[in-house]
């Protein structure tokens, strides 16, 4: 059974990458809009174009979205059906999105994870980088945030299951 204290720490760790991620998608998304600027320049202005800021930034738009999940878990601003959930008591919402983490989103964490296993270790295997002449041959720590995306939904969903409890 779970103290009081185990309990208190493991929010405390929950927070605490909730934050970080939280950040680290603010500053993705303020460097993604500096980088579109200077490519906008730079492609209008001069005629100069480079595909390793295109592809960073559609890197960055990437990680902005997946590591933006878990946030709008986290902060209850993700898509649900309102139309029904509005009438129904606070206690009996909350068994709903409890069913929902348990049998929906905890299952699909790890689905994602185990399927996309091969084709991340492949790409890790051969330091996968872009097929476009001048792109980032960092293609593998694309593919890679898909397991970050997947933790950090995991994460929010067991952080929600224990306040809710």
């Amino acid at each position: 059974k779970y103290s009081y204290k185990s309990i208190k720490i493991q929010m405390n760790i929950i927070q605490r990458i909730s934050i970080l991620s939280e950040r680290l998608i603010k500053n993705f998304f303020y460097i993604m809009f500096g980088l579109v600027i200077i490519n906008i320049l730079l492609r209008y202005i001069f005629n100069i174009n480079f595909i390793f800021l295109q592809e960073l930034v559609m890197y960055l738009h990437a990680f902005i979205f997946l590591f933006g999940v878990s946030i709008c878990l986290r902060d209850d601003s993700h898509v649900r059906i309102d139309v029904v959930t509005n009438k129904l008591r606070k206690k009996n919402k909350i068994i709903i999105d409890l069913i929902g983490y348990i049998i929906l989103v905890i299952p699909f964490c790890f689905f994602v994870i185990y399927e996309s296993t091969t084709m991340i270790s492949q790409s890790w295997s051969m330091l996968e980088g872009s097929s476009e002449p001048g792109g980032l041959p960092i293609v593998y720590i694309l593919k890679s945030s898909i397991y970050i995306f997947s933790l950090l939904l995991l994460i929010q969903t067991i952080g929600k299951i224990s306040r809710d409890i």
